[in-house]
C-alpha cells in the first residue's frame, strides 16, 4: 500500500501540470478583456487617465506581457510609429484604432527607443506631436510591488523615485494640447537628451536580451507563480486568489458536507431497505416518490421555497437571502449557530434532495448484486439471521460503488452549487464562480479550476483506498 500511494501522488504532479497547461492556454484564447467591464473594457475609453489606468491595470496582472515569446525587446522605430499612425488615423475603424492603442500600451518602457528614434520619422508636426505624447505615456515607469500586499522599505524608496521621475516628464517633457511647431521641436529636442541621459536602461546584454525574451512573458509568469503555490490576484475584488477563495471556502463547505452527510444518512439505509424489499408495494411506491423529487430541477424547488416560505406568501419562516445575518456580532455561540441553521436550511434541502434517488439506487443495486452471491446463500444455510446477512455480509460488498461516488463528490464540497447559491444570494464558492465568470476574472477561474482539480484526485485516491478496506480482496501491494 504505501508504494502503491506513493507512485500515485507521485503521478498527481504531470497530471495536475497538463490540466495547468490546458486551462491557461484556453484562458489565454478565450474572447474579452480580463476584468470584465469593472477594468477591462472600461478602461479601453480615453480620457480622465484612462489610458494611464488602463496601462497599469494590465501591469499589474501581466497582461501587458507577450504571451510565450517575448518580441518586445526588439521594436523598430517604423513599426512603431506605424502603430501610432493607426492609434490615431480617424479613416480607420474603431476597433483598428482600439488594438493600435493597446498594443502600444502593452509594449510599455519596451518602446521608448524606437519611439525616440520614430521622432525623426514623422512626416511633419503633428505626427511628431503624436508621438512625443505616446513617448511620454511609455516613458513613465510603474511602480513596484503586487497590489494588495505589503510594500518593503525598498519597495516603497523605489516607488518614491519613480513617482518623481514621473513627475518630472509631466513638469518637463509634457507637450500641451494645441502646441504650435516651436514648441513640438523643443520637445522633441529634450526627448532626445532625456533619453541620451538613461539611454543604459535599455543597453542589454545578450543574456539580458534573452532572458528578457524568455521569462518576461505571460507563459514564464503563470508557471512561476504556481511554483510558488501563488495563483495571482484577483482582478475584480484586489486581493490574492487564495485568500478569496480561503474567504468563501467555509461557507460551501457547510453547506456542501451537510447536504452530503444527509444524502449518504438517508441515502444507503433506503437503498438497503429497497434490496430486501425488492418490487414490494412499499418499495415501488418509495422509489416513485423519490424519482419525482429527483425530477424537480433546484432552480425550480428553490424559487419555491422563497415563495411560499420566504417572503411571507403565505409564511415567512426561512430568510431569503445570505448565509447569516448582518448583526451576528451581538449573538452568542449557540444563537449565531441556529442564525447560520435558519438561512441554510432551504439551501441544503435543495442540495439534498435530488441525491436521494441515486444514492439509494446505487447502493439498493450493489446489494441486490451481492445478495445472489454463493456466499450469501452459505451464510443463511449456517443459520445466520437475516439481519446480520445483510449488514454484515451483503451490505460491506454492496456498498463499493457508493464508495466510488464518494470519491468524485469530494470536488461538490469546493464548488458547492452554484445554483442554489445564486438563488439564495450565498456569497460562497458557487457564486464566486459565476461572478468570476461574468467578470472575465480569469485568475479567479483558473484557481478555482485547479483547486477542484486537485480534489477530484485526492478523492479518487481515497476512493482506491476505501476498496481495500471495505473489501479485503483488493490489494495495492
Amino acid at each position: 500500500m504505501p508504494t502503491y500511494l506513493a507512485k500515485r501522488i507521485l503521478l498527481m504532479i504531470p497530471t495536475l501540470v497538463g490540466i495547468s497547461l490546458v486551462l491557461w492556454l484556453v484562458v489565454t484564447a478565450a474572447p474579452g478583456s480580463p476584468g470584465g467591464r469593472t477594468f477591462g473594457e472600461a478602461l479601453t475609453q480615453e480620457g480622465a487617465g484612462g489610458g494611464e489606468s488602463r496601462r497599469i491595470f494590465r501591469a499589474q496582472f501581466n497582461l501587458d506581457k507577450p504571451v510565450v515569446w517575448n518580441w518586445y525587446v526588439s521594436l523598430e522605430p517604423e513599426e512603431v510609429l506605424g502603430e501610432v499612425r493607426a492609434s490615431v488615423d480617424l479613416r480607420l475603424p474603431g476597433k483598428v484604432r482600439s488594438r493600435a492603442d493597446q498594443r502600444l500600451i502593452d509594449w510599455g518602457e519596451y518602446a521608448v527607443p524606437a519611439l525616440v528614434g520614430a521622432i525623426d520619422l514623422a512626416r511633419d508636426g503633428d505626427e511628431r506631436a503624436h508621438v512625443l505624447r505616446r513617448l511620454q505615456r511609455n516613458a513613465k515607469r510603474i511602480g513596484v510591488g503586487r497590489m494588495g500586499r505589503q510594500l518593503s522599505s525598498d519597495e516603497t524608496a523605489e516607488n518614491r523615485a519613480v513617482l518623481a521621475e514621473n513627475s518630472d516628464i509631466d513638469a518637463r517633457l509634457a507637450l500641451p494640447a494645441g502646441a504650435d511647431p516651436a514648441a513640438v521641436e523643443e520637445r522633441s529636442r529634450l526627448w532626445k537628451e532625456w533619453y541620451a541621459e538613461r539611454r543604459v536602461r535599455w543597453s542589454w546584454s545578450f543574456w539580458e536580451r534573452l532572458r528578457r525574451r524568455a521569462f518576461d512573458t505571460q507563459f514564464a509568469n503563470y508557471w512561476g507563480n504556481l511554483a510558488r503555490l501563488d495563483l495571482g490576484d484577483s482582478h475584480v475584488h484586489r486581493i490574492p486568489v487564495l485568500q478569496l477563495i480561503a474567504s468563501r471556502l467555509p461557507i460551501s463547505i457547510t453547506l456542501s458536507v451537510t447536504s452530503l452527510i444527509l444524502a449518504y444518512l438517508v441515502s444507503v439505509p433506503l437503498g438497503v431497505w429497497s434490496a430486501t424489499r425488492h418490487r414490494t408495494i412499499r418499495e415501488q411506491s418509495v422509489s416513485t416518490v423519490l424519482f419525482m423529487l429527483y425530477s424537480l430541477p433546484s432552480f425550480f424547488v428553490a424559487t419555491l421555497l422563497l415563495r411560499y416560505l420566504g417572503i411571507g406568501r403565505p409564511f415567512k419562516v426561512i430568510p431569503v437571502a445570505g448565509f447569516e445575518s448582518r448583526d451576528t456580532f451581538v449573538l452568542t455561540t449557540w444563537e449565531h449557530v441556529l442564525d447560520i441553521a435558519r438561512h441554510t436550511a432551504a439551501p441544503i434541502a435543495c442540495m439534498t434532495y435530488a441525491s436521494f434517488a441515486a444514492l439509494s439506487r446505487y447502493a439498493k443495486g450493489g446489494v441486490l448484486n451481492v445478495i445472489r452471491s454463493d456466499y450469501i446463500r452459505t451464510a443463511r444455510a449456517k443459520g445466520l439471521g437475516e439481519a446480520t446477512v445483510i449488514l454484515k455480509h451483503a451490505v460491506r460488498n454492496g456498498i463499493i460503488p457508493i464508495i466510488t461516488l464518494l470519491g468524485t463528490t469530494l470536488p461538490a464540497i469546493v464548488g458547492g452549487s452554484i445554483i442554489v447559491e445564486s438563488v439564495f444570494s450565498i456569497p460562497g464558492i458557487g457564486w464566486l464562480t459565476i461572478e468570476s465568470i461574468q467578470q472575465r476574472d480569469f485568475n479567479v477561474v483558473i484557481g478555482l479550476a485547479l483547486v477542484v482539480a486537485v480534489l477530484t484526485m485526492i478523492g479518487i485516491l481515497i476512493s482506491d483506498i476505501l476498496y481495500a478496506v471495505v473489501d479485503p480482496r483488493i490489494s495495492y501491494s
